[in-house]
């Protein structure tokens, strides 16, 4: 890996773990100081993160981490409804064998990640299928869109694993792949349609675990440890 993909993929992951916080200006000497890497790669991995929608770049402006706010959840699913249902329909009556292979053994990287718990790993994993999927319309443009949308929505992904858990949510994957590589398009838009709302779902639920921590250490009635 050149310095650039080290630079990269430490922002990167960084951004989706948290450890850089939503809306937290990013500049890019004390990245180099804390990251170790000199300021020509951070700026160039910066210029990265802000194409692929990790974080915001205003004209003029220092960077920042691209937050998510509460209210913007809804639009974001109807988006990716909107998008890769379709998507999963064109997948099914266009993927190649070769392209079934590379889904399932991203499927099978994902299990092994759930088991060891590895959040951060299951969720670039979990961005790797849809991607994969959407390649498998063979429509660089469709592809493109997709990557834009999820990799925005990489650092929800993983909180919601780190809260929740992250038991049985290969399934729907399964699932989908399997209508994909049944040629059944059908199948395979409800599949996904099923699988997005259950990942919104689970937003939800996430913010209701946040919502209950802070009204327990609110209540001078609930008894601690």
């Amino acid at each position: 890996m050149t310095k650039f993909d080290q630079a990269y993929a430490a922002l990167r992951r960084a951004i989706v773990t948290g450890e850089l916080r939503e809306d937290e200006p990013l500049d890019d000497l004390r990245l180099s100081e804390t990251f170790g890497f000199g300021r020509t790669p951070m700026r160039e991995a910066l210029k990265r993160l802000a194409d692929e929608q990790f974080i915001m770049w205003p004209a003029h402006r220092t960077p920042y981490v691209r937050g998510m706010k509460i209210s913007d959840l809804s639009r974001l699913y109807e988006a990716r409804v909107i998008l890769e249902s379709p998507v999963a329909r064109q997948a099914a009556e266009r993927r190649t064998p070769a392209q079934l292979g590379i889904l399932g053994r991203v499927l099978d990287e994902l299990d092994s990640a759930v088991d060891d718990g590895n959040v951060y790993t299951a969720v670039e994993l979990d961005l790797d299928f849809h991607q994969q999927v959407a390649i498998a319309t063979d429509n660089r443009f469709l592809a493109d869109c997709v990557k834009r949308l999820n990799c925005g929505s990489l650092r929800l992904w993983y909180i919601a694993h780190a809260f929740l858990g992250m038991a049985g949510v290969n399934d729907a994957h399964r699932g989908i792949l399997s209508a994909i590589a049944a040629g059944n398009a059908d199948l395979a838009e409800k599949e996904t349609i099923e699988h997005i709302q259950d990942s919104y779902q689970r937003q939800i639920d996430r913010q209701r675990v946040d919502l209950d921590k802070v009204a327990t250490q609110q209540d001078p009635t609930v008894a601690t440890s």
